[in-house]
């Protein structure tokens, strides 16, 4: 019988999961300076081809597959943390993602436009689709729906982004208990949103190729695209119109009450 040693790091696209990679390896292997030391001790399978190296080793995987029976390794997984945000900053991130991975330069609202289209059309980005990803609402149902042989462990990023010091120390709870004060405050300030994006510029500077540095976006990133880009919680609604608002959160609006995403409807409208 093969071990379950794999902890998952899984989310939708642009939810969270580098924060919370960050955060978790701060916390069991001190501080980061680099993606590419983050991605050696965290790594993400999505880079790896699809596939962990069989036998795979006890640790942190990264993962945006949805906990499906098509999951590598689902039968040697041990735990997940699975980290979902609201569809509106997803949406919109997601965009901006886009932008920067095809090398645009600038954007226009008219991209914009077309970009939430097939978004709402297809519940969720197409090329994520394509790469086995599932839609948004699939995705979050796959892990977060219950019945697993294993703990999943779910994260808002609303409430990292409000409170990082009670998520980190949930963490450490889950992962290795008995981390002391300072440690936990330690994890916290070095995966903070200036220190991520200290070292987003530092990779980018030596050309390190990783999360935040791949020689195909130079354009975008002599144009100031950064994949670490504002941290927000509200940029959706506050870039879509009221109607745009209204048809998104009509395609989700069930997985939405689940999520007591409904809650905060008149806020930043």
């Amino acid at each position: 019988m093969r071990p379950q040693n794999i902890v998952w790091i899984a989310s939708y696209p642009k939810s969270g999961n580098t924060w919370v990679r960050f955060m978790l390896c701060n916390l069991l292997f001190g501080r980061q300076e680099t993606a590419a030391a983050l991605n050696v001790l965290a790594p993400d399978i999505h880079e790896m081809g699809g596939k962990i190296a069989d036998p795979p080793r006890a640790g942190l995987f990264k993962t945006h597959f949805p906990c499906t029976s098509r999951l590598p390794h689902r039968e040697q997984t041990a735990a997940a943390i699975y980290v979902v945000r609201q569809p509106f900053d997803v949406l919109v991130s997601n965009y901006y993602y886009a932008q920067r991975s095809k090398g645009a330069t600038e954007h226009s609202r008219e991209d914009f436009e077309r970009y939430f289209d097939e978004f709402v059309r297809n519940r969720g980005d197409p090329r994520w689709i394509q790469l086995g990803m599932g839609t948004w609402d699939e995705n979050v149902r796959s892990w977060l729906s219950g019945g697993h042989a294993f703990p999943v462990v779910p994260i808002k990023y609303e409430d990292i982004k409000a409170d990082p010091r009670r998520i980190c120390k949930m963490l450490a709870e889950f992962v290795k208990p008995g981390r002391s004060p300072e440690e936990i405050d330690a994890a916290v300030e070095n995966s903070s949103f200036t220190r991520m994006n200290e070292i987003e510029e530092a990779d980018i500077r030596a050309r390190r190729v990783g999360i935040f540095y791949k020689p195909y976006l130079q354009a975008s990133i002599d144009a100031g695209r950064r994949f670490m880009r504002s941290g927000a919680v509200g940029d959706g609604k506050r870039l879509m119109t009221q109607e745009q608002r209204d048809r998104l959160r009509r395609v989700f609006e069930p997985l939405l009450a689940e999520l007591n995403y409904l809650e905060s409807r008149s806020h930043h409208e």
